[in-house]
């Protein structure tokens, strides 16, 4: 579920925000999930993946809707580019999950020392 979240701040803010929006998404996602850099690191990393699908398959199928099979073919060679940034969009979300998933432990540790 936190994941989720991450991933629907990512989808809503990676356009308007292409560094910050991934970042950020991972950091959510981090922060509420379970504490810890890797978790939140995968967390971010899998949220970023999941984004990057959703802009290839939007790309592939907004091109066949607009121009037909020349706008497939568009929206195709779009798809490859975005698969491509997929690593771009995983490595900012681990990133982001990692700053959250650390922020999470140190938080949870700071409440038991202070009670």
């Amino acid at each position: 579920m936190p994941a989720l979240v991450g991933i629907i701040f990512m989808l809503f803010i990676s356009p308007f925000f292409p560094v910050g929006g991934p970042i950020v998404g991972g950091i959510i996602g981090g922060y509420l999930g379970t504490p810890g850099v890797v978790r939140g690191a995968l967390g971010g990393f899998f949220g970023g993946l999941v984004v990057a699908a959703f802009f290839s398959v939007v790309a592939v199928i907004g091109g066949t809707a607009l121009l037909g099979p020349i706008g497939a073919l568009i929206g195709l060679g779009i798809a490859v580019l975005l698969f491509a940034l997929t690593l771009y969009f995983g490595f900012l979300g681990a990133v982001g999950g990692a700053i959250g998933g650390a922020l999470k432990a140190w938080m949870v540790s700071r409440r038991r020392v202070t009670g």
